[in-house]
């Protein structure tokens, strides 16, 4: 239904974007996969900044497994995601699909594919996030800055070395 030319809304808006991200990492792709397939890793780096709480976090590393967190801001961890990993390639890619909720109201949904390719200096990662944002709750823009954060954040762990 349109009025005066313009489609009608009833809060019910969905905006659609596609997120594309690519880094290079002067380590090898099972080093990198390792930083997402193993809990005890992925915890130290998969939050946007020091400013920010993982408070929960649980993931079955395997196609037809979850991935589950609840995060935000220091003291205030009112963002949860839910998952399930829909394909895994070992060292190659990961695909999962999850929604997002502020509080209980969830804001997105999401399909999330991180393909890893080995190069002459260590592994490209390239991040693709195709995403429905619900009424306006989440942005793309809002998306965008957090992966780039989490991605400079893996960055900053693999350089650290660091291991469960």
């Amino acid at each position: 239904m349109t009025t005066n030319g313009k489609a009608a809304t009833d809060g019910r808006d969905v905006v659609h974007d596609t997120l594309v991200f690519e880094r290079e990492y002067p380590f090898p792709p099972a080093t990198v996969f390792a930083a997402w397939a193993d809990a005890g890793q992925r915890i130290r780096w998969h939050v946007p900044g020091d400013d920010w709480e993982l408070v929960e976090f649980d993931q079955n590393f395997r196609v037809g497994g979850h991935e589950r967190s609840r995060f935000g801001p220091k003291g205030s961890p009112h963002l949860r995601d839910e998952g399930r990993f829909l394909d895994i390639v070992p060292g190659q890619r990961i695909v999962s699909a999850g929604t997002m909720h502020d509080h209980e109201v969830r804001i997105s949904l999401t399909l999330c594919t991180v393909e890893l390719a080995a190069t002459v200096a260590g592994t490209r990662v390239r991040l693709t996030d195709q995403s429905a944002f619900l009424e306006r709750r989440e942005r793309p823009e809002d998306r965008r800055g957090g992966w780039g954060r989490i991605l400079e954040r893996l960055g900053e762990f693999l350089g650290r070395g660091e291991k469960r």
